[in-house]
């Protein structure tokens, strides 16, 4: 199996989840700007190396049945600099996320690929990252964390009073 083929079948296959996706969820909550750092293991390559990152991710819910992101991010490691973005979308606490990526490399042309990953989180989060480059398929386990940041006014209940503390 070639490279852009084994890219096409996982396309395929996270298309053919997110569809799933949204054939079985509605969801409704305020709009959501998130950040934070992150560290991934990376292996795939000759020997594993440890990355570290920030990402920064804008959560669209109120006007839409189903929710959709978008995120920039990037990761650093021993000789390289990765900067990405994705489209994404998940329920609960589990989502997929697809987009390109460019790697720069010191004495080297940079590369540049598609990036997908597979996450569980709320505030804390483990995902598994899957770059497709020229040089080659990279996989990445990863830990991070995200503070949310709420966009747009709070909806107003007719009656409740905040300061009402009794």
């Amino acid at each position: 199996m070639t490279l852009s083929t084994s890219i096409k079948v996982q396309l395929k296959y996270k298309l053919l989840f997110v569809f799933a996706l949204l054939a079985f969820t509605q969801a409704t909550a305020q709009d959501v700007f998130s950040v934070g750092p992150a560290l991934h293991f990376n292996f795939g390559d000759k020997k594993p190396k440890v990355s570290w990152g920030i990402e920064a991710s804008v959560w669209w819910f109120e006007d839409y049945n189903v929710p959709f992101s978008a995120n920039l991010g990037f990761d650093r490691r021993n000789g390289s600099t990765i900067l990405y973005t994705q489209a994404q979308t998940g329920v609960g606490v589990l989502g997929v996320s697809a987009g390109p990526f460019i790697e720069f490399k010191p004495n080297a042309s940079p590369i540049i690929g598609l990036q997908t990953d597979y996450w569980a989180n709320y505030y804390l989060g483990l995902n598994y990252r899957v770059r497709f480059g020229s040089d080659g398929t990279q996989k990445a386990l990863g830990l991070y964390l995200k503070a949310p940041i709420m966009l747009g006014p709070e909806e107003e209940n007719e009656g409740d009073d905040d300061w009402d503390w009794d």
